[in-house]
């Protein structure tokens, strides 16, 4: 059965959540906190969502999640895309002369602007690298000051459909960086739930 559970901006669950959420960032770190109320629900009628490792038991999570790729070995690379080394060093990095990655990884450089020959590509650091410790979670706004970063959130065991159903929370997102790309690129935070199955209740 497809996964009919999906995050909202509204309690009545009619307006999806743009999952890619545009968050301008200010080197100077005067941007602020920017919070955001999500409803996580079905429209389907009598539907269950639960942990697919031991359902009913164990905790449907949510939990911030670093999705920037790590550069590869030997890998064709296009203008723009974007990576952060492995390991990491703090620093990500924009392809501006497109190529093929060298059999190991470069040194890379760590002055903003600079770049770094890697094989045929050219990398240029564009940026520091959003640490998911600036992702607060809570299940409401005033929890968010005592919430943990980084940490994960449990929706609870069973999540059942219907709009009066639906389970709020709270994301808060703090800029810690202070060298920040002036343009848009790869996302590099994402929240992501773990295995889920959903079942009829009829």
């Amino acid at each position: 059965m497809a996964i009919t559970f999906y995050l909202y901006d509204d309690s009545g669950l009619s307006v999806l959540s743009d999952t890619t959420e545009l968050i301008v960032a200010e080197s100077d770190l005067s941007d602020g906190p920017h919070d955001f109320q999500f409803f996580f629900g079905s429209i389907e009628a009598n539907q269950q969502l639960q942990a697919l490792s031991n359902p009913g038991v164990d905790a449907i999570v949510i939990t911030p999640t670093y999705i920037l790729p790590f550069r590869a070995n030997s890998t064709a690379y296009t203008l723009g895309q974007s990576v952060i080394p492995n390991p990491t060093n703090g620093y990500r990095y924009t392809v501006t002369t497109a190529g093929t990655s060298a059999a190991s990884p470069p040194t890379w450089g760590t002055v903003l602007n600079g770049t770094t020959t890697d094989g045929t590509v050219v990398w240029t650091l564009v940026a520091e690298d959003s640490p998911i410790s600036e992702i607060k979670l809570a299940t409401t706004q005033a929890g968010l000051d005592a919430a943990t970063g980084g940490a994960s959130l449990s929706l609870g065991t069973t999540i059942l459909s219907g709009v009066p159903n639906a389970v709020e929370f709270w994301m808060r997102v703090t800029n810690t960086i202070t060298q920040v790309s002036s343009s848009v690129g790869t996302p590099e935070l994402a929240l992501s739930i773990n295995g889920v199955k959903q079942t009829s209740t009829i």
